[in-house]
């Protein structure tokens, strides 16, 4: 299971990128993806799609990222 910190509640730009880099280290490394090969690109752009359909935590992120086939995953890619 993948802890993440707590961290105040912020908003804007800074904040969402920390939440999609978050899920996407997590991610990776979990998997031991390096962030720069295509499955690492693929991952975090299927995050940020993610993050604009309303996946606003790292932890909701991480799991909906679980969730994806290898063919969702490709499509990001």
């Amino acid at each position: 299971m993948t802890v993440f910190p707590q961290r105040a509640p912020e908003r804007g730009p800074e904040r969402e990128v920390d939440i999609v880099t978050s899920a996407v280290f997590a991610w990776c490394a979990e998997r031991r993806i390096g962030l720069r090969t295509q499955a690492g690109v693929s991952a975090a752009s299927a995050a940020i799609e993610l993050f604009e359909r309303g996946y606003r935590t790292p932890d909701a992120l991480f799991h909906a990222l679980h969730g994806l086939s290898g063919t969702e995953m490709a499509h990001y890619g």
